[in-house]
């Protein structure tokens, strides 16, 4: 027979867990597993390279009694947070206030699968039933605001703990964010790199040629991790530098009218376009000249895989994840979280070409190998 399998995740936009899960599901044995998905908001620009074989479920329900008294005890415990200033991640004061109000799945199932932290994570662990329960960890959960404490007690009843990064995996367990006996395991982020060579061949309207001088790219979420704000004060120190150059951010989020509001002040509405959110950001990435990843923390930050997969040089800051990745000097440069440190390694690279070459070259002999191997790694898990 057939093993039942639950995933669940947040939503299916355009960050990397979403990404790498529909890879993932891309690659499944549909002789051997029934699989449902579960996806608390829908409409993702991803859902469409879902598999057919996946049975999409519809996103937790809640019981009617008390819901809307727990509505508004959500609502007034975050504008209270906000006016005492004490930080707490959203995902856990909704569960705090919301998540006796959801019901469990009809369904029991041989494996559930938490694909990401907070309301997944909180979900499986509390109300799912399944034989063997798996979680999944994708960023570094104390800059993200998650704290040990509260956490812990879901992550104990989980059989398996999957984390995106051997980085990511000695943080928590220096730390001691989760308890040390927990089976802890890394599994990359998966990339098919086929579809992203694909996409990126797709024409794009608003890409500068190459007679506009320097092209830099970053993708990603505008939230505090992603440092779009250290991406502007490195696009300024440039500028005065005298280079020529575009750089895109391609992505919205919280941080978006901060970032604009810096790109406005300093004057660098030539230089900075931010077209926001786009369902192919592939197009962008093959485009340029450079691509940055200005991150203070990332789980793995598959966008810098992304990058190399299209052979393209990488500069970015020295989160503990992109030493996982990028060997500086030989794929890419690290650069520390510094402006002027982000500035001096754009410039090593605009001003060395033969280094540059070799970067490119370095990366275009590189082949992401995570498909096949991440594939055994969770094949094993789901046994």
């Amino acid at each position: 027979m057939k093993k039942s399998v639950l995933f669940l995740i947040d939503a299916l936009g355009c960050g990397g867990a979403e990404k790498s899960l529909v890879a993932l599901l891309n690659r499944l044995d549909y002789s051997r597993l029934d699989v449902d998905l579960m996806v608390v908001r829908g409409g993702g620009m991803h859902e469409r390279f879902v598999p057919a074989a996946v049975h999409r479920i519809p996103a937790p329900a809640r019981r009617s009694r008390g819901r809307k008294l727990r509505d508004l005890l959500f609502s007034a415990t975050l504008r209270l947070l906000r006016l005492l200033h004490v930080r707490r991640h959203g995902a856990e004061v909704h569960w705090t206030c919301l998540g006796p109000s959801f019901l469990p799945p009809e369904k029991e199932y041989d494996f559930a699968v938490a694909y990401q932290q907070g309301f997944p994570t909180y979900y499986v662990a509390e109300k799912v039933r399944a034989g063997k329960k798996l979680a999944w960890i994708n960023m570094d959960l104390e800059p993200a605001g998650y704290r040990a404490g509260f956490n812990r007690p879901f992550y104990r009843r989980m059989d398996a703990i999957c984390v995106v990064s051997d980085a990511i995996r000695e943080k928590l367990t220096r730390t001691g964010f989760l308890d040390g006996d927990l089976p802890l395991h890394t599994v990359l982020d998966i990339l098919d790199e086929r579809m992203i060579r694909d996409m990126a061949a797709e024409p794009v309207g608003d890409m500068p040629q190459a007679s506009a001088g320097l092209r830099l790219v970053s993708v990603g979420r505008m939230t505090p991790q992603k440092n779009y704000p250290l991406a502007v004060e490195t696009a300024r120190r440039l500028r005065d530098a005298g280079l020529d150059f575009i750089w895109y951010f391609i992505g919205t989020g919280s941080d978006y009218p901060r970032v604009s509001a810096l790109v406005k002040d300093y004057g660098l509405s030539e230089n900075i376009r931010m077209p926001g959110m786009r369902e192919n950001p592939y197009p962008y990435m093959a485009g340029c000249d450079i691509y940055v990843q200005t991150s203070s923390a990332e789980g793995f930050c598959l966008t810098l895989s992304e990058a190399k997969i299209l052979g393209k040089p990488v500069v970015s800051t020295d989160f503990p994840s992109a030493l996982d990745q990028i060997r500086d000097g030989q794929n890419g440069l690290i650069a520390r979280m510094t402006p002027e440190s982000v500035a001096e390694k754009i410039l090593l690279l605009e001003r060395d070409p033969g280094l540059r070459r070799k970067i490119e070259q370095n990366v275009a002999a590189e082949r992401n190998t995570t498909a096949e191997t991440e594939i055994v790694k969770v094949n094993a898990l789901l046994q």
